[in-house]
């Protein structure tokens, strides 16, 4: 394991999750030919979740967007 890569996780994984909030905010609000990106950008947001677990990260899974 990289020394610097439990900091680099710990700054870069709460982005990511953000990043995917908003990603999955924009994506719900469209047709349902979007309900598919929707379901995949809910598996990658719980792949950061537990990523950012395994390193020690706690993530609150209601964290979303300021995006209305």
């Amino acid at each position: 394991m990289l020394s610097g890569y439990a900091a680099v996780t710990d700054t870069i994984v709460p982005q990511l999750i953000f990043t995917l909030n908003v990603a999955w905010e924009i994506a719900s609000r469209e047709t349902p030919d979007y309900d598919l990106v929707v379901y995949f950008i809910q598996q990658a947001i719980q792949a950061a979740q537990e990523e950012a677990l395994r390193h020690g990260t706690v993530i609150a899974s209601e964290e979303k967007s300021e995006l209305q």
